[in-house]
C-alpha cells in the first residue's frame, strides 16, 4: 500500500512541476513580443534554415541575400563584441535594453567596433560567407539576457518577432529580388544546375560566395 502511495505522490509531484514549467514558458513565449515589438528585421532574403534544426543545435534562422547586402541591428543597444571566430566568421554581438543579445554571424565586412551605441535600423555589417559557412547568409541568433558558450539562453527568432515561421518562409522565397533559389538534390553538381539555369558555373560560384565547387544536398543555391 505504501509503495502504490508512493508511486502516487511522485506521478503526482512530477505532473505539477510539468505543468508549472509549461505555464512559466507559455508566459515567457508571450512576453518576447511586447519587448520586441519596435525591432526591425535584420535583412531582407530568403530563409533557408530555422531554429532547432540539424538536431537541435541550430540557435537561430539563416537568410540568404546577395554578398555585401547591408545587416541592421534589430535595435538600438550597445556592440558587446566585433570580431573574427572560426565558426562564426565575422560576427557582432549586440546587447539591447530589453535584456536580449542578438548575433549577426558570417558577414563579409564588420562595420561595428566593440563598446559603439547603435540605434535600431544602423547598417552593422555586410552579408557574406565567413567561418563555418557554406554560401551566402546571415546566421541570426537572439538569446535571452546574453549569449553563452552552451547557448542555454537561446531564443527562436520567430518566437520573439511574434512571426508565423510558414508564413516567413513563404514570404521569403516569394518577395523581394531573392526568389530565384534552388535546393540542391542528391546527385547534382554545379555544372548540371548552371545546365539546367543556362548560367556559367562560374556564375553560381560568384552569385553565392563559394569557396570550391562542391556542394551538397538540402543546400540553398542563389541563380543568377
Amino acid at each position: 500500500m505504501k509503495y502504490k502511495v508512493s508511486r502516487l505522490f511522485m506521478f503526482g509531484s512530477i505532473c505539477f512541476l510539468f505543468l508549472i514549467f509549461s505555464s512559466e514558458k507559455n508566459a515567457l513565449a508571450d512576453s518576447w513580443p511586447e519587448k520586441t515589438k519596435n525591432w526591425v528585421w535584420p535583412v531582407e532574403g530568403v530563409i533557408t534554415d530555422t531554429y532547432g534544426t540539424r538536431g537541435g543545435h541550430h540557435k537561430g534562422i539563416d537568410i540568404a541575400a546577395e554578398i555585401g547586402t547591408p545587416i541592421h541591428s534589430v535595435d538600438s543597444g550597445v556592440v558587446t563584441r566585433s570580431y573574427y571566430s572560426d565558426t562564426y566568421g565575422n560576427v557582432v554581438f549586440i546587447q539591447h535594453h530589453n535584456d536580449t543579445e542578438t548575433i549577426y554571424a558570417h558577414l563579409k565586412k564588420r562595420l561595428v567596433f566593440e563598446g559603439e551605441v547603435i540605434s535600431a535600423g544602423d547598417t552593422i555589417g555586410e552579408m557574406g560567407n565567413t567561418g563555418d559557412s557554406s554560401g551566402v547568409h546571415l546566421h541570426f541568433e537572439v538569446h535571452a539576457n546574453e549569449w553563452t558558450f552552451s547557448k542555454e539562453n537561446a531564443l527562436d527568432p520567430f518566437l520573439v518577432f511574434n512571426h508565423d515561421e510558414d508564413t516567413i518562409l513563404v514570404s521569403g522565397k516569394m518577395n523581394g529580388p531573392y526568389m530565384d533559389t534552388y535546393e540542391v538534390k542528391t546527385g547534382d553538381t554545379l555544372w548540371s544546375i548552371s545546365e539546367r539555369y543556362n548560367v556559367t558555373v562560374a556564375e553560381l560560384v560568384n552569385k553565392n560566395g563559394l569557396r570550391t565547387e562542391n556542394i551538397y544536398p538540402n543546400q540553398i543555391l542563389q541563380v543568377p
